[in-house]
C-alpha cells in the first residue's frame, strides 16, 4: 500500500469520522456485553439496522448522526466563511441544524446530547455565542464534531477554533480542552505525525490529562482481542470519550479497519467513540485504508466527500495533484 497522500488523508479523516459514527449507532447507549452477544464478536464489521436495546432502535443502517451533522456544519463555515468567529459558527449551526435545515434530519435522528440542544435553544433565542455553553456541560457534543479543524494549516490556529467553536455549546474547560485534542491530533496527523500514547503538545488541562493517563495505560488486547474493561463503556465526558477514542485508535494504529469496528462495540457512546476514533485513523492512513464496503454503503458519502473536497480547495490547493506530499508533520506547528 503506498502512503497516502495529504488530499487522502483529509477524506480519511472526515470518511473515518462518519463511517465510525454510522457503525456505533446501531449500539448507542447498549453496554459491550450485550453487543459482543449480538455481534459474537468484539468488533462491528459492517453497519446494522439500530439494534431494539439502543436508543436508536431502527435507525437505518449506514446513517450516522448528530456528531457527523455537526461536524459538516462546521467543515461548511471552515471552507466557506470570510471570517470565523464564534457567530458565524452559531448561525450556521442554527441553520443547519435546525429540524428543517440543510443537516437537520441526520442531527435529530441521531439523538441529539442534552447540552447541545439546549445550547442551540439559547441561540435561537438570541444568546451570546462565544460564551454560550455552560460551564457545567461537559459533555462529548464539542469533541465529536471538531475533526475538520485539523484540517486547517497552522496549529495554532487548529487550537483557537476548535476552542471557539466548543464553547458555543459546551464551558466546560476539561469538554474544551478535548475539542481541542481532537483537532489537534487530526492536525497532526495529516501531517504524518504517528499514533503514540502522548497527548498533543499543548493541551495542558488537568482534567483531560488525568483522563488521558487513564485511558492509555496498560494498552494490551485480551486473548480473544477485547478491549481492556477501562477501555470500555466509559463515560460521556468529553475527555473521557476522547482519551478512550485516541487509546483504541493507539491499540489498533496499523490495522484501522479493526479499530473503528472495536470502537464502535465498546459501549455505550458508541456512535462519539466510534467517530473519533474513526477520524484519528482515518488521518493516520487516508481513505484508501478504510474498507471499500464501509465507504460505499455510507448514506452521506457525497456530503463528506464534498466537505472535504471544499476544505482542501480553500486551505490546501497546492496538495490536490502531484505525486503525495512528504511527511514533514512538525513544519506545520506555532
Amino acid at each position: 500500500m503506498t502512503d497516502p497522500s495529504f488530499a487522502d488523508r483529509v477524506r480519511g479523516t472526515l470518511l473515518g469520522g462518519a463511517i465510525g459514527d454510522a457503525l456505533g449507532a446501531a449500539f448507542e447507549a447498549m453496554p459491550n456485553a450485550a453487543i459482543e452477544a449480538v455481534l459474537g464478536s468484539p468488533r462491528v464489521l459492517d453497519y446494522r439496522l439500530g439494534e431494539q436495546d439502543s436508543i436508536l432502535s431502527g435507525h437505518p443502517a449506514g446513517q450516522p448522526t448528530d456528531d457527523t451533522a455537526m461536524a459538516l456544519s462546521l467543515a461548511r463555515v471552515l471552507a466557506s466563511a470570510p471570517r470565523i468567529t464564534a457567530r458565524v459558527i452559531a448561525r450556521a449551526f442554527r441553520n443547519d441544524l435546525s429540524p428543517d435545515g440543510r443537516y437537520g434530519r441526520l442531527f435529530y435522528e441521531g439523538a441529539p446530547g442534552i447540552a447541545t440542544t439546549r445550547a442551540l435553544r439559547r441561540l435561537a433565542n438570541g444568546a451570546h455565542a462565544p460564551n454560550n455553553g455552560y460551564p457545567e456541560d461537559g459533555g462529548n457534543g464539542a469533541a465529536m464534531r471538531a475533526h475538520p479543524v485539523g484540517v486547517l494549516p497552522n496549529r495554532g490556529r487548529v487550537s483557537r477554533i476548535a476552542a471557539l467553536q466548543a464553547r458555543i455549546t459546551h464551558g466546560h474547560p476539561a469538554a474544551v480542552a478535548a475539542a481541542q485534542a481532537v483537532a489537534l491530533i487530526v492536525h497532526d496527523l495529516l501531517w504524518g505525525q504517528p499514533l503514540t500514547p502522548q497527548p498533543p503538545l499543548g493541551i495542558t488541562e488537568t482534567v483531560f490529562l488525568s483522563a488521558w493517563r487513564r485511558a492509555h495505560r496498560n494498552l494490551t488486547l485480551d486473548e480473544a482481542g477485547r478491549l481492556p474493561p477501562h477501555l470500555r463503556d466509559v463515560a460521556k465526558s468529553g475527555w473521557e470519550t476522547v482519551s478512550v477514542a485516541h487509546a483504541i485508535a493507539v491499540l489498533f494504529a496499523d490495522d484501522p479497519e479493526a479499530g473503528i469496528g472495536a470502537a464502535a462495540a465498546s459501549g455505550l457512546d458508541t456512535d462519539t467513540v466510534g467517530c473519533i476514533c474513526g477520524a484519528f485513523l482515518g488521518a493516520a492512513h487516508g481513505a484508501q485504508r478504510l474498507p471499500s464496503r464501509w465507504v460505499h454503503k455510507l448514506s452521506v458519502r457525497d456530503l463528506v466527500e464534498e466537505a472535504a473536497a471544499a476544505l482542501l480547495a480553500r486551505y490546501h490547493t497546492e496538495r490536490l495533484s502531484g505525486p503525495p506530499q512528504p511527511r514533514r508533520w512538525h513544519q506545520s506547528r506555532g
